[in-house]
This record gives structure tokens, sequence and C-alpha cells, in this order.
């Protein structure tokens, strides 16, 4: 069985990084390069937290998205993760920054609330007169895009020739220009 992957973007890739240390073959197909750089994920970095608002399922999943990266970053041998926390501000009543407030709270997640005078006087460049409160968590960061993608590609490489003593190359199956699928072959 070969398993089908849509998009060689960061979730594609880990996708395939997972799927091959389980010793599965995987097609990937991408409308261009692996990496491609007009992918979603093509850029410089992600932001990762455990804010989301209302939307208690995806701050449930964060734990789980850090066990999974921290196992990859265990196998590439280096972490693609600046951990720099997050910072909500709060200019009024209702707006995003106090949703994402209260979801934390809602959730029994850590977080520390600052009056707008502490705000600025941690963060300098915030106006105090121009917030509600701040809030700040220690769980958060930016995930480095470009270089987890060309290393976890990689990784499902040598994982396959590891588990099956066979090399396995994302390798185009059309010319280019235009789309192309890559797929993985077992040698």
């Amino acid at each position: 069985m070969t398993i089908l992957i849509a998009g060689a973007g960061i979730s594609g890739l880990s996708t395939a990084w997972a799927l091959t240390k389980r010793g599965i073959p995987v097609t990937l197909l991408e409308q261009g390069p692996i990496p491609n750089p007009l992918s979603a994920s093509g850029d410089q970095h992600r932001i990762i937290r455990r804010a989301y608002g209302g939307q208690g399922g995806y701050q449930r999943r964060i734990g789980d998205a850090y066990a999974a990266w921290d196992e990859m970053w265990d196998d590439i041998g280096r972490k693609h993760l600046v951990e720099t926390g997050f910072m909500l501000l709060s200019q009024q009543p209702g707006d995003g920054g106090e949703v994402y407030r209260d979801g934390l709270a809602v959730g029994g997640y850590p977080f520390e609330e600052l009056s707008p005078a502490e705000t600025a006087q941690r963060y300098p460049f915030i106006d105090p007169a121009t917030i509600r409160y701040g809030a700040v968590s220690q769980e958060g960061g930016v995930l480095l895009c470009q270089k987890n993608r060309r290393r976890s590609a990689r990784l499902a490489d040598r994982q396959w020739r590891e588990r099956t003593g066979k090399t396995q190359r994302l390798r185009p199956s059309m010319p280019r220009p235009g789309p192309s699928r890559w797929r993985t072959a077992a040698r």
C-alpha cells in the first residue's frame, strides 16, 4: 500500500515523515518544486501558539503538535522552533485579545495578565494609553518552515533507507515547468 499525499508543504512533508518512519511508502503530489516557495508554508516562519479564542479543539491539539515536532527534531538532530512565547493586547471589550485570553482561561492554560502600566514597563514599545491590558504566555513561538521542510524531506528518505535497506527519493515524475508530481521510489 502507498499513501497519496497532496501537497509537499510543511504538513505534507511532516505526514510523509511520520508514515515513512513507520515503513509506509508515500507518493507526494506537489504543483511546484520541493520546497515550493509559493506554498502556504513557503515563507520563513509560522507562529505556533495555544491561544485560539473559542476554538478549544485547536488549543487542546497544540500539546500533540509540540510532541510531534519534538519527535521530528530529535530525528533531524536540530530544533527549528524559536520559543518566544506570545502576547495578547486588548484595546476594547470583546476584541481579539480578550477573546483569545478568555479561551486560555476557559481551557485552564497558563498566562499572565498585565495592567497597561505593567505591559509598557515590560515592553516599552507599547503605549499604555492605547490598551486595556496585556496577557503573555511562555507557550508559543516561531516555527522555521523553510528549514523544517528541507530537512523533513531528507529525513523521510533516510528513514525509508534505514527501515527497508532501499533508497527512496523525492523525484519529479513529470518534467518542469508546470505542475510536478513527486513520488517516493523504492530501489
